[in-house]
């Protein structure tokens, strides 16, 4: 698969996770520090939407039950998730945020 345009960088919120939706899968985009990171939008612990969770200091917390992820790398940071989220490699330009499902981000 090749990358795959997502949305405007200006979609992008520095406080909460932007749900998406590509090709079939639903990931959320988190902006930290200028960088913009994508991830799983479903939370490992209870299979719940991260949309709208917040985003601190590189820390993404589900908005449900509290289960906090680092965005850059997927690990669970705090309970009650156990299982770490896929992570995916993102690319700028010209103001688009594009992902590759392929290719794990986090490195």
């Amino acid at each position: 698969m090749t990358e795959l345009p997502v949305a405007l960088v200006r979609a992008v919120s520095g406080g909460e996770a932007r749900a998406f939706e590509v090709d079939g899968r639903e990931i959320v985009l988190c902006e930290v520090d200028g960088e913009i990171c994508a991830l799983s939008a479903i939370c490992t612990h209870e299979d719940l939407s991260l949309e709208g969770g917040a985003v601190e200091d590189g820390v993404l917390t589900c908005p449900w039950h509290g289960a906090q992820y680092d965005v850059r790398t997927g690990r669970v940071l705090a309970l009650p998730a156990v299982r770490p989220l896929p992570t995916f490699r993102t690319r700028v330009e010209d103001g688009r945020v594009w992902v590759d499902l392929d290719r794990p981000g986090g490195d």
